[in-house]
Formats: structure tokens, C-alpha cells, sequence
């Protein structure tokens, strides 16, 4: 979900506690907090740390209320809430580039990425590709479209390719080496063949009402193994809600907010060690210019290490959850991470145990 929803953003709020193993009554009585979204045992001078996420000013209210509560019954009573200016990036998803046309996401891509070794950008669109009408539809580009051998239509230009899916990705690959010039053309090729590229993701004038909030609560919290369909959610309203709401009113409702940019995307929420990430890590960053906040959290957007990236009122004013498979990998990470010489200095904690455990982030 975007936390840039109106006509409340999301507020995402740090909650950092110390504790001691012979209160497990404490992460019980935390693990009933609907709006934790992560809990982790952590390596410091707080114990726990958790990240909440809530829709409105009174609902963080009223849980700040349950979490003093809580926390009266504590051994230590030390507990210190942090709360988010701004989100740059969550669960892997890039909100700066939410915020961009298609053109402006396809230039951010090839400025940022070293073309010079990268071979392969990826752009996902929030719609689906006719590919049949886009191979009859202009028999001057060199189009390569055989639906029974690949599902994707191929487009290529000076050696390099342009694959289209259906479904809306689109995959630039062999692309080493190649400039500002090459991308002026894949930009008229696309607009060509009728791919608008001038439609931003997010319509940031868009308000979310009462029963978006509710479908949204329930694609997020009440999926299954399977993914939960219209005529459940329908029956979620009727038995939950006491609301009567058709499948087809859901159905729309589902693909405007799909179309508006308020749903970023669907995942599968797994267990990260179990697929080998070994290693998580929370890092507060203090950049050497702090006039020069946005310019670093740009530059830190695009590593793939970094899940989830914060701006919080703090000396340390930026907060990144950073992901690593081996945990020696993390050494190489913070190496990287000064060798850009915009970092003045780190704090790391490291998170020994996670208590909600699955999640979801982009796996490369």
C-alpha cells in the first residue's frame, strides 16, 4: 500500500524497547498490535524493535495509549518512539520512482545504473499490453512475436532488445555501453507502438474513502495460500462489516485504486531465512551535509541491500533496513556505503530474531 494515500498519509512510526528474556508476556501482549507490521529481537541498548504503520492520526493515538500501557508493566519501562518525516522506500519498493512518469522512470533508470556494466533495466507497468495489436500495428519496427514458442513480444534496436509482456513488463536488455541517444529512441519506439509513457503511477490527488480502507485491510491481512477473491472480500464485508457491497463494486474498486497508485503492488509474504537471507540489519545513516538528505536517500534508493529507507528527526537522520544473504555480506555493503564519501558516519544494530517473521521485498 502507498504510504502517500490521502486524505491521510500512512504513518510509519519506530518503536525501540529494552526488555529481558523473563518477560516473553511483553512481545505477547505487543504481537496483539494489528498495526505491527515488523517486531525483531535486536543487538544494542534497546531490545526490541518494532515498526508500526497506521492510518490516521487517532488510530496512532490510540495505540500509542495500548503501548504505554504495556510498557507501565515493563521490568526496564525504556521505550523510545520514533516517528518517520518522510518514506523513500518500503519493502523493496521504490516510492521516488512511484512519484515519476513512465519516461522519467525509464531516464532514472538507464542515469542510474552503470551502463557501462549493467546489461538489463526492467519497467513494470500498472496495465495490461495488448501485444497482438501492437505486432500488427506498424510493420516498419522489427517485431518478433510468436505467442506458441515466447509469451513476449521482441523489439530490437542497434543489437540491443526490448522485450513486452502482457502483463506489463517490459525488459531493456544488452544494453552495455549504450547512451542518452539509444534511449531518446527506445522512448519513440514505445510511444510508436502506442505505450503511453507520460502517465504517472500515483495520482496524487486521489482520496481514499472508508470502504477503500476496509478492501485494502483485507487484501493486505486476510489472504491465504491462494489469493483471496472478490466474492470473499464481499463476504468479509457482510459478516465483519455488516456492510452489503457487490462483488463487481469491489472489482472496480480494486483496479482504480490499482490504477491511481495506491496499491504499489502484490507480493507473497515468506519466511527470509528460509530462501537464504541470512542477514538483517537496521542502520541509522548521518550524511556529511545534512542540507543534502533527499540528494543521499536518491543515491541510496537504488541499492537492492536496502528494503525499507526512512527520513527521522534524529542526528542520524536517515533509517535503512538493509537485507544481506551471508552476513560477512554486510562488511561489503557498509564498505560501498563509505566509499560514495556522503557518509559521515553509522550506526548499525543487528537483528538477532525475528518475531514476525514473514515478509515480503524484492529477491535478486
Amino acid at each position: 500500500i502507498n504510504p502517500d494515500i490521502r486524505p491521510n498519509n500512512l504513518k510509519y512510526v519506530i518503536l525501540e524497547i529494552k526488555t529481558n528474556p523473563k518477560e516473553p508476556n511483553l512481545v505477547e501482549e505487543l504481537l496483539k498490535i494489528p498495526q505491527l507490521r515488523m517486531l525483531d529481537g535486536i543487538f544494542g541498548d534497546f531490545s526490541l524493535f518494532g515498526l508500526l504503520i497506521f492510518k490516521s492520526p487517532e488510530d496512532y493515538y490510540r495505540t500509542l495509549n495500548i503501548i504505554d500501557n504495556i510498557m507501565a508493566k515493563s521490568y526496564f519501562k525504556k521505550y523510545q518512539i520514533i516517528e518517520t518525516i518522510k518514506v523513500f522506500k518500503t519493502n523493496g519498493i521504490s516510492l521516488r520512482k512511484k512519484r515519476l512518469s513512465i519516461k522519467e522512470r525509464l531516464i532514472d533508470e538507464f542515469n542510474n545504473k552503470n551502463v557501462s556494466t549493467m546489461d538489463t533495466v526492467i519497467i513494470e507497468l500498472q496495465e495490461k499490453i495488448n501485444l497482438n495489436q501492437i505486432a500488427n500495428k506498424d510493420k516498419e519496427i522489427p517485431i518478433e512475436y510468436e505467442p506458441r514458442k515466447f509469451p513476449g513480444l521482441i523489439i530490437r534496436i542497434e543489437e540491443a532488445s526490448i522485450i513486452i509482456f502482457s502483463e506489463g513488463k517490459i525488459i531493456f536488455s544488452d544494453i552495455k555501453d549504450k547512451g542518452i541517444q539509444f534511449i531518446d529512441k527506445i522512448i519513440k519506439t514505445l510511444e510508436k507502438i502506442g505505450i503511453r509513457l507520460d502517465r504517472k503511477l500515483f495520482d496524487s490527488d486521489f482520496e481514499v474513502d472508508a470502504i477503500d480502507y476496509i478492501i485494502l485491510n483485507i487484501l493486505r491481512d486476510s489472504q491465504g495460500l491462494k489469493p483471496i477473491s472478490t466474492y470473499e472480500i464481499r463476504n468479509i464485508f457482510q459478516e465483519e462489516h455488516q456492510i452489503e457491497i457487490s462483488q463487481s463494486t469491489i472489482h472496480n474498486r480494486i483496479k482504480r485504486l490499482e490504477e491511481k497508485g495506491v496499491i504499489l503492488n502484490y507480493t507473497v509474504n515468506f519466511h527470509p531465512k528460509k530462501i537464504g537471507y541470512e542477514g538483517k540489519f537496521l542502520l541509522r545513516i548521518k550524511p556529511k551535509d545534512p542540507s543534502k538528505y533527499d540528494e543521499l536517500a536518491t543515491k541510496l534508493d537504488i541499492n537492492n541491500d536496502i528494503t525499507d529507507l526512512f527520513r527521522i528527526g534524529e542526528q542520524y537522520g536517515l533509517f535503512a533496513i538493509v537485507r544481506v544473504k551471508k552476513i560477512g555480506d554486510y562488511a561489503t555493503f557498509l564498505r560501498n556505503l563509505y566509499g560514495s564519501e556522503d557518509i559521515e558516519d553509522t550506526y548499525t544494530n543487528f537483528v538477532l530474531d525475528e518475531l514476525i517473521t514473514h515478509t515480503n521485498f524484492a529477491i535478486l
